[in-house]
Parts: C-alpha cells; sequence; structure tokens
C-alpha cells in the first residue's frame, strides 16, 4: 500500500489496497496513513452497504442518525446519498464544516462512496485544522487552549437544544500524531461557552476564515468507485455543488470516537421514536 500526498497541507490518494478484502494489518496501515494526512482517497473501490458498514466499525462505533431519515433498513449505520437531476440541495449542506460536532462522542471517520457520478463537478474539499491552528499566533493559541465552544444541531436557529448541543474544547490534541488542531466549524459552532452568540461572533468570525484559507485545503474530483475517508477531529469538508441536472449516488457512513456513543445515540433514536 503506497500513500501520495496530493497537497502541502493534508490529503493523500491511496494505491495498493482492496477495502473489501483488506487484512486487520492494511487496515492499520490505512489508519496510519489516515492520522498522518487526516483525508485518504482511495480509487477502483467496489463496496456494497454491509462492507462499507464493516470498515466503519473497524474504526469506532457506528453513528445512527437520530433525525435524518434516509438509511438503509438492513443496514441503518450507511446513509444514501442520492441527488436526482431536478433536485437542487445537496444532503448534508453547502459549508465548511465537520460531521457530528453536535455529539459527546464526537464523531470520528467518515467514509464516503461514489456509486454514480457525474462527469465533472461535485468536488469535495477538505481544510487541515492543525494547519490553520499552527498559523496563529501564540497568544491566540494560548487563549484558545483554555476555552470551550457550544456546537448544536439547530445552530441556524440559534437554538440550544439540550438533546444536540455539545461543550467541546476549542482546541484539540491528536491522540496518535500530538499534532493540535481548532475544533469550531461554521455549520455547527453556535458560540464559546459561557459567552454570547454576540460576544463570540467576532473571534470565531476569524478563526473560520483561517480555517478556510486555501494553502490549507486539498480538493477531491470524483469517480465511480471512489473512497474517501476523513478524520472529523482534524478537518473540515466542503461538499461543491456544481453539478445541477446530473445524477449523483453514494453511499456514507460514520463513527463516533468511543463505543459509549453507539448506546448513546441508540437511545437518543428511540426517544425520538417514542
Amino acid at each position: 500500500m503506497k500513500a501520495l500526498p496530493v497537497s502541502g497541507a493534508l490529503g493523500a490518494l491511496v494505491e495498493g489496497i482492496d477495502l473489501a478484502k483488506a487484512s486487520t494489518l492494511e487496515l492499520t496501515e490505512l489508519r496510519s496513513a489516515l492520522d498522518r494526512y487526516l483525508v485518504l482517497c482511495v480509487p477502483g473501490q467496489n463496496l456494497n452497504r454491509f462492507a462499507l458498514a464493516k470498515l466503519g466499525r473497524f474504526f469506532g462505533a457506528p453513528f445512527l442518525h437520530p433525525i435524518v431519515d434516509n438509511g438503509f433498513k438492513d443496514c441503518p449505520e450507511v446513509l444514501q446519498l442520492l441527488r436526482e437531476p431536478d433536485q437542487t440541495k445537496l444532503f448534508g449542506g453547502e459549508s465548511w464544516h465537520t460531521d457530528c460536532s453536535w455529539l459527546e462522542p464526537t464523531g470520528y471517520v467518515s467514509i464516503l462512496h461514489g456509486l454514480e457520478v457525474p462527469p465533472f463537478g461535485g468536488d469535495t474539499a477538505f481544510a487541515s485544522t492543525q494547519a490553520s491552528f499552527e498559523s496563529l499566533s501564540h497568544g491566540l493559541k494560548e487563549v484558545l487552549r483554555g476555552v470551550r465552544a457550544m456546537h448544536s444541531y439547530y445552530w441556524y436557529e440559534r437554538r440550544e437544544d439540550p438533546a444536540w448541543t455539545v461543550s467541546h474544547p476549542a482546541v484539540r490534541l491528536h491522540p496518535a500524531t500530538q499534532g493540535e488542531g481548532l475544533y469550531v466549524n461554521r455549520m455547527f459552532t453556535n458560540r464559546f461557552e459561557n459567552m454570547t452568540v454576540d460576544e463570540s461572533a467576532p473571534l470565531l468570525d476569524y478563526l473560520f476564515s483561517q480555517m478556510e484559507r486555501h494553502e490549507f485545503t486539498c480538493r477531491f474530483r470524483w469517480q465511480v468507485g471512489n473512497v474517501l475517508l476523513w478524520d472529523n477531529r482534524f478537518t473540515l469538508h466542503y461538499p461543491i455543488n456544481d453539478f445541477s441536472g446530473q445524477r449523483r449516488r453514494m453511499i456514507r457512513t460514520t463513527c463516533l470516537e468511543t463505543d459509549a456513543g453507539a448506546e448513546k445515540i441508540v437511545g437518543l433514536v428511540e426517544r425520538a421514536i417514542a
């Protein structure tokens, strides 16, 4: 297996692995490459939903979305992301974000597999939150290491539903590489803990703009069979909506940081259904 870097900040193209048949040793090497590059593209794969779920479980407890209902009944941890030619919106929104930051335990690895893709358009961009943190001044780094941020699923309504709102440190330490990265994002971070939305906005807006600088990003063009894996703890991603009038079908799974998270999510789903 080889990992070939695609930019100076993050991202690599992985060759020499069949994800449907990968051994534990190969998957361990894949995880090490993910620790280093934060997002990986593995081309030429052919995974059904069960194989994708199995791959996700290697990294951690599966995430069962408590609000969005487009998972497979026989494999609920895998979501189908389908956009028909007459539709205009993308699943997940069109903004820089990280998956599941509104949960505790939070999101770890997301895996997205392209089954039907348009001939052009629909790229996915990624940003390294480690690179953006390193670009900050020593003084601001020290300030941010001492604060926490509030993440809410209903951020767009400025509503912090206790079931879907959590507090996370604004700076995270990578357990394998010891790299530090910002842990805020434009889609789900509402404010800093013990501060109002208005008080938090100037610093959050500055951090968002830093995190989205081009030199901290990479971009992958989709082809049928591509699998993208990314570490939600130290990246942002942005799905680019520029393929109107064309069909696209993908499947995705996400895992959480700890097994305890699976029990929590299942409980929330059951409560929502009841």
